[in-house]
């Protein structure tokens, strides 16, 4: 008996499986007068594999574009300030208390102009704050390089900084692409703060360039055209993005913020956000004066200090791969534990050693934290609403920063305090336990 092998459709109609012998016997056949090397006709399917595809690195545009504008917002005004600051001093005649007034002003101009830019980023997109509002503060920025009097630069500076950051800053970016794309703005928001760690790296050797070469006039100018141009680039790739539909919101501002405040998940994130931002802010900006008082050279301190914001990658280049194993409540927990833990190490900093240790866990915390807050944001607040009330986080968030910086400066200023190190101790103590509130306000919006 014959077995008969029936054929599928395709196989039918393959001229292999039709007349095999008189296909390969015409093929290998040879011609007078000819020599054909012509292999036999073989099917197709083995040619079909290739070698393995080698990862390419794939734009995405409007991620990318807000990467940039994040490094030269940031780099503008928040990492070049600190470079300029004696420069301007001697420049206008000022003392620190003044100039410390118009950083103070952009810091709270920020957290105000938030709740007002988050609510316009609902209602009508993002090309609103790209090409109007952000250029608008950039060039107040550079303005205030024109300044002949204290207050001018008091003025533009602070009032230009606070526009330029309420529309240019994570609150507002990342709020962006979860508005843009819900489903992928995850790995977007990664993405955007990959690109953010390389802001303080790169702001501050080019504003001490500039400086250095030019004059600190020239060092505000600079970055703020630069920062001005990006925003309008971005005003315009943004705006070829599609909407992915239109999402429920509020009728009014103050609706969408009550309605998310009846949340406690949404609570619970606001105070920890408030809590968190007390206490990376009070550690950025005496870590330096801390680890002088612990023994570091004035030199060894600031390099350390630079390490530590470029080592914020290792808490955002793993991050994917994380998510997917340990999920986005846990890893926030871990990371404010993470800088809770950096807080007390920078107290013991004098050496080496215990600096490199402080510098790694505070980068990996402090990074991972910038990503994780705008995770945590997407799951607990509503999409048609996610502007508004971003921006009453980040209201708060600058409030909380604010308030324990001048708390720390105060306590800094001290006599006694400045003179047997309490005033450092007080400021890592406070950030520790700050951040164990915080911890366990994540647990608890999580559950």
């Amino acid at each position: 008996m014959h077995e008969v092998r029936s054929l599928s459709l395709s196989d039918r109609c393959s001229a292999n499986n039709a007349f095999p012998s008189t296909i390969r016997s015409s093929m290998t056949a040879k011609v007078p007068g000819r020599m054909s090397w012509r292999p036999p006709l073989k099917d197709s399917t083995p040619m079909t594999h290739t070698s393995p595809s080698v990862r390419r690195y794939q734009p995405d545009w409007p991620v990318d574009v807000l990467g940039i504008l994040t490094i030269a917002v940031y780099g503008s005004w928040y990492y070049g300030f600190g470079v300029l600051i004696d420069d301007i001093g001697a420049g206008l005649g000022a003392g620190s208390a003044p100039l410390g007034l118009a950083f103070g002003l952009a810091q709270v101009l920020l957290g105000a102009l938030s709740l007002a830019t988050g609510r316009l980023l609902d209602r009508f997109g993002p090309q609103l704050l790209l090409g109007v509002i952000g250029p608008i503060g950039a060039i107040l920025v550079g303005f205030s390089g024109r300044s002949a009097e204290v207050w001018q630069f008091v003025v533009l500076f602070g009032v230009g900084g606070g526009v330029s950051a309420a529309a240019g800053f994570y609150g507002m970016t990342q709020a962006m692409l979860v508005r843009m794309d819900p489903a992928a703005s995850t790995q977007r928001i990664i993405r955007l703060t990959i690109w953010g760690a390389f802001a303080s790296p790169i702001a501050i050797p080019a504003t001490e360039y500039l400086r250095g070469t030019f004059g600190w006039r020239v060092a505000i100018e600079v970055p703020a055209g630069v920062a001005c141009c990006v925003f309008l680039l971005a005003a315009r790739v943004v705006r070829r993005v599609p909407r992915h539909g239109e999402f429920e919101r509020s009728s009014t501002w103050r609706i969408a913020v009550t309605t998310a405040a009846r949340s406690g998940a949404v609570r619970w994130h606001a105070i920890g956000v408030f809590c968190a931002y007390m206490s990376m802010s009070t550690l950025l900006v005496f870590q330096l004066s801390i680890m002088r008082w612990a023994g570091l050279s004035a030199a060894a301190a600031a390099g350390f200090g630079g390490a530590r914001g470029l080592l914020q990658l290792l808490g955002r280049l793993p991050l994917q791969r994380a998510l997917r194993r340990y999920g986005h409540w846990f890893l926030l927990a871990g990371a404010r534990l993470s800088v809770a833990v950096a807080c007390g190490l920078v107290l013991i900093s004098g050496n080496a050693g215990i600096a490199s240790l402080y510098v790694v866990i505070a980068g990996v915390g402090i990074g991972a934290i910038s990503a994780l807050d705008g995770i945590v944001a997407r799951t607990v607040i509503p999409t048609g609403d996610f502007g508004a009330i971003s921006g009453v986080v980040t209201f708060l968030g600058a409030i909380g920063g604010g308030s324990g910086t001048g708390a720390c400066w105060t306590s800094h200023r001290c006599k006694r305090c400045t003179d047997d190190g309490i005033g450092g101790r007080r400021i890592c103590c406070s950030g520790c336990s700050c951040f164990a509130v915080s911890d366990e306000m994540a647990f608890h919006s999580g559950e």
